[in-house]
């Protein structure tokens, strides 16, 4: 499993996030790769759209398919995840994706983006793009709130922007990367644990991820 996807489970689980996800709802991970994320959620349904979907649990829909054109039909969701996405699509299509996003939810629904920020600090520093580079962002680093908030303009979505500053994970990311190989499965995930413990304690910054809670608007909210 990739570390960030552990780590980000952990963080948002440690935030209270996964407790917005009811038995009831229906579920689409956008870019979630394997899926583990939606294989620990209790939900109705659950969908993973990826161009790389690897197929690894039960009870999930998986569709190997680019979001921008899968034809999703009438389908429409209750809770829409998209962890570290939004900054590997192709420059200019950012506003798309997130009208797409708004289009999928049922009225009141709401959608969970993370992203990279774009003044994101790693430890050693001067290995930080070259990291970037390792992990696929090869068109930025990240973003800014502000360009989040350009491109979420005319969708339809309020948004919060919450701030994950990630200190702990991005000091022992190589560390513990280099070491992967070595380190039973068992221990690495109770590290990455105690780092997203000391984190969600320490997440106020723009040098780490940003969070964005887009709620659909109903028409009464309008």
């Amino acid at each position: 499993m990739r570390l960030g996807t552990y780590y980000r489970h952990r963080l948002l689980g440690f935030l209270g996030l996964w407790d917005d996800f009811q038995p009831g709802h229906d579920v689409l991970d956008v870019g979630g790769f394997d899926g583990y994320v939606l294989s620990r959620l209790n939900c109705r349904s659950r969908t993973l759209i990826d161009p790389d979907a690897q197929p690894d649990f039960d009870g999930i829909r998986y569709e190997k398919a680019d979001f921008l054109s899968y034809d999703f039909g009438e389908l429409k969701f209750d809770r829409i995840l998209s962890l570290d996405v939004i900054e590997h699509l192709p420059a200019g299509t950012e506003h798309d994706y997130l009208c797409r996003m708004a289009k999928l939810l049922k009225p009141g629904a709401t959608a969970y983006v993370t992203t990279p920020s774009s003044d994101i600090r790693i430890f050693p520093g001067f290995l930080r793009r070259w990291v970037a580079k390792k992990w696929a962002h090869y068109k930025c680093l990240g973003y800014s709130e502000s360009e989040l908030r350009a491109f979420l303009k005319d969708t339809g979505l309020q948004a919060e922007l919450i701030e994950l500053d990630a200190p702990s994970y991005l000091f022992w990311y190589l560390p513990l990367r280099a070491l992967q190989p070595l380190l039973p499965t068992r221990l690495l995930n109770l590290l990455l644990t105690q780092l997203a413990a000391y984190d969600v304690r320490h997440n106020h910054g723009t040098h780490g991820y940003l969070l964005l809670k887009l709620r659909h608007q109903a028409p009464a909210d309008r």
